[in-house]
């Protein structure tokens, strides 16, 4: 731990740093150059992220029991409505779960990776009991994390996960990856069923994240996305196993940074599959049984 109780992980010239107390988030993953100078590959943690406990204001943070939005602040669940309280100064719904809000325990350090942990007794915020634990992990020029969520209850729980990483915008930053549906666009009326990707969304071929405002949940996504940063020679591919068909991109006007989301769910999936939409990528666990998930981010130079 260094003094600002932040876990330091370290890879070759790579290194991270990750905040237990902050909603378990990593502050910064970043190159070192043979001269000394770091890089960060993310947006780093301002200045009052760790004295504010803002995981809002980190490089990335967990996404843990579901990612983005339960509109209204219910859903209905084995026919009961389950209540789940607002959490966002801004946003009106309960917004990306405890992971976020909440203080992680450190389960294990070396000196490349870090285990944490916290519990959540179902009595307040999310309505099921569950156990949720991230792993981060330096390999070279690789940073791995896992999320791994397990149901602590007595009846099946419906859940989700999904990581929310910030990275630099630039004017020739350039985004790609597949995706053939839109489950949800913040800026417009929700929708009942997803739509057909229009074609200035289509970011299979690239798109220049710049040019685009968006606060959108895309579906038909294959794990896969690349992000090149042409002007600084570097690009990020990111590797998202297993059940992530969904992303969300949150590119905000006048920011100078971008978010590219992968996640199991769809925003407001609870819900949609209440009135028995298909395809909203709810993972519904037994008691006593985990959903273990697993997001690679690997930096190259151009």
């Amino acid at each position: 731990m260094d003094n600002n109780n932040q876990i330091s992980l370290t890879s070759g010239a790579f290194c991270a740093l990750v905040s237990p107390s902050t909603g378990g988030a990593l502050t910064a993953w970043r190159f070192v150059k043979p001269d000394g100078e770091a890089v960060d590959l993310m947006r780093p943690a301002l200045p009052e992220a760790i004295e504010e406990h803002a995981a809002d204001k980190t490089a990335m943070f967990p996404l843990v029991p579901y990612s983005n939005r339960i509109r209204g602040g219910y859903f209905i669940y084995w026919g009961i409505r389950r209540t789940v309280p607002k959490n966002h100064p801004v946003v009106p719904d309960p917004l990306h779960g405890e992971g976020w809000q909440t203080a992680w325990e450190i389960v294990e350090t070396t000196e490349n990776s870090a285990t944490l942990a916290f519990d959540h007794n179902g009595k307040s915020g999310f309505p099921f009991a569950y156990h949720a634990e991230e792993t981060f992990k330096l390999d070279g020029n690789q940073l791995i994390v896992t999320l791994k969520l397990t149901n602590k209850g007595g009846i099946p729980m419906p859940c989700g996960l999904g990581v929310h990483p910030f990275f630099p915008k630039d004017d020739d930053t350039v985004v790609r990856f597949k995706n053939k549906t839109v489950w949800a666009h913040e800026a417009a009326p929700p929708r009942e069923k997803p739509i057909k990707v229009p074609p200035e969304w289509q970011f299979e071929k690239g798109l220049k994240i710049s040019d685009l405002e968006l606060d959108t949940c895309f579906g038909g996504f294959d794990g896969k996305a690349e992000i090149v940063w042409e002007s600084r020679k570097r690009k990020i591919d990111i590797t998202a196993y297993s059940d992530f068909g969904h992303v969300v991109v949150w590119s905000p006007a006048g920011e100078d940074f971008f978010c590219v989301e992968p996640v199991t769910n769809a925003n407001d999936a609870f819900n949609l599959a209440s009135r028995g939409v298909a395809g909203t990528g709810i993972k519904t666990l037994a008691p006593s049984e985990s959903l273990r998930e697993t997001i690679t981010f690997a930096v190259t130079e151009l």
